[in-house]
């Protein structure tokens, strides 16, 4: 009889904990695009995860929902272009989308976030808009001051008039979100050491997983804890333990034993570990392939779930694109219909150039492609992936003789697994066709030494295995 009572309640809990959250409106345009919602995996690590995708219609309507747990901030993309949007269960937002066309001549850098208004009444996206408006507004007028004040009293009025603001809504979620945003302007003025915003904020307080406001000061205060005189520790300990220790207790001892007392609370200083090591891996002295091996052990072996899914998302993160990644799998066609993929360029190193189809400096680094195209001759293979109509640039080639493929791109997402930001750029393959080099030189930058160096890299490891 027991086992059916539990069914019943189970399924209770699951929908009581997951409902759908849905998104509505136009893309203000009558075009087809596609349209995507995005989660962050966490918070921290800000890792991207697409949780749904559809398509607007002719007209540019269209629906979107996606299963939900909890309250937070996620991403809607509307083909490449992203704004960020706060989900909760059971939201339901319909809205307009304000077509940019001026992004359309800008790099991805330059692109603003998408645009929207809201047309229904919901009240958490409402007020974080609003808030963020007075917030940036104080900001950009005090700045200086805020900066320079050697009191709180102009951060401590704006807590309080914000707070007077918002009295009327409760929402914990939106509380939070301006309580850390706000901590974020004691920390532009330096009127309290970091040691003090840790026992204000963080100290015996509960971890706001998933409020991007907490995660966000969060990281600004812990990020260069480790190697700052405020954690205690020594630097020529802390690297030699890195480096050459695998066992990652040594070193979560050293953060206990420092200056900032974290041994009573294992979840914050485990936290505080996953952010250093995050920050450690890019910096200069540090071996890289031990912090990913502190990060997995911490994955693997951490009591906090949270902590080894964020541990996860890192790893995710910081091991895409480096030397000897898989590149992400491709298959474009040619203007001759030739299919070329990821496995048809294995054997011989690939630069990958990505261009933009009407874009005259990528046009005019097409001459100096073939300069090194003829410096290296068999050794290094030339293709090029155009986003747009690649005809100006196949024409511009035709006339001059140039013989590597040509390529379309006709996923857009391609740009984005790619991380193409600006154009033109540049990717070197190795011959088994992982990433040898994801920020490649332009051709006029010393590109042939930086290959040439690369190729010796792959000979080396070659010669060793």
């Amino acid at each position: 009889m027991k086992k059916f009572i539990l069914f019943p309640l189970l399924f209770i809990c699951l929908f009581t904990y997951s409902q759908n959250a849905e998104i509505s409106g136009n893309v203000g345009e009558n075009k087809v695009k596609m349209l995507r919602l995005i989660a962050l995996a966490d918070q921290f690590s800000m890792l991207e995860k697409t949780i749904a995708t559809t398509y607007s219609d002719e007209s540019g309507n269209f629906s979107i929902e996606a299963t939900l747990t909890k309250t937070q901030m996620t991403l809607l993309a509307v083909d490449l272009t992203k704004g960020d949007i706060f989900l909760k269960p059971q939201s339901n937002i319909e809205l307009s989308i304000v077509n940019d066309t001026s992004s359309e001549l800008q790099s991805i850098y330059e692109q603003v976030p998408l645009q929207y208004n809201i047309i229904n009444d919901e009240d958490l996206n409402t007020n974080i808009r609003k808030f963020n408006v007075i917030y940036n507004g104080f900001l950009l007028k005090n700045f200086n001051r805020i900066s320079r004040s050697r009191s709180n009293t102009l951060i401590n009025n704006f807590k309080h008039e914000m707070d007077s603001i918002f009295e009327g809504y409760k929402n914990d979620f939106f509380a939070n979100y301006r309580k850390y945003r706000i901590g974020a302007l004691e920390l532009i003025s330096r009127r309290k050491s970091e040691i003090m915003l840790m026992d204000e904020y963080f100290l015996n307080k509960k971890i706001l997983y998933n409020n991007i406001e907490y995660a966000s000061l969060f990281t600004e205060v812990f990020n260069n804890y480790i190697l700052s005189g405020n954690s205690g520790i020594d630097y020529a300990k802390l690297l030699e333990t890195i480096n050459y220790s695998t066992n990652y207790k040594k070193f979560d001892e050293m953060v206990a034993a420092g200056n900032y007392k974290l041994e009573p609370d294992r979840r914050l200083r485990e936290l505080i570990e996953i952010i250093s090591l995050a920050k450690l891996y890019n910096t200069k002295g540090f071996y890289r392939n031990n912090i990913i091996k502190y990060l997995r052990q911490i994955e693997r072996n951490s009591e906090f779930k949270e902590h080894r899914n964020i541990a996860s998302n890192y790893i995710t993160k910081l091991e895409k694109f480096i030397w000897g990644s898989p590149t992400p799998l491709f298959s474009l066609k040619t203007p001759d219909n030739k299919i070329v993929t990821n496995d048809s360029l294995k054997g011989e190193f690939v630069l990958l150039a990505f261009m933009k189809g009407d874009s005259k400096l990528c046009l005019s680094h097409i001459s100096l492609i073939d300069e090194l195209r003829q410096k290296f001759n068999s050794k290094l293979k030339i293709i090029m992936l155009v986003e747009g109509n690649p005809n100006s640039i196949s024409n511009f080639m035709y006339e001059r003789d140039y013989e590597w493929p040509v390529l379309e791109i006709d996923d857009i997402l391609l740009i984005e697994e790619f991380g193409i930001k600006v154009y033109p750029t540049y990717m070197l393959l190795n011959p088994d066709g992982s990433i040898s080099s994801s920020s490649t030189p332009m051709p006029d930058e010393n590109i042939a030494p930086f290959i040439n160096s690369l190729m010796k890299k792959w000979e080396k490891i070659k010669i060793s295995n």
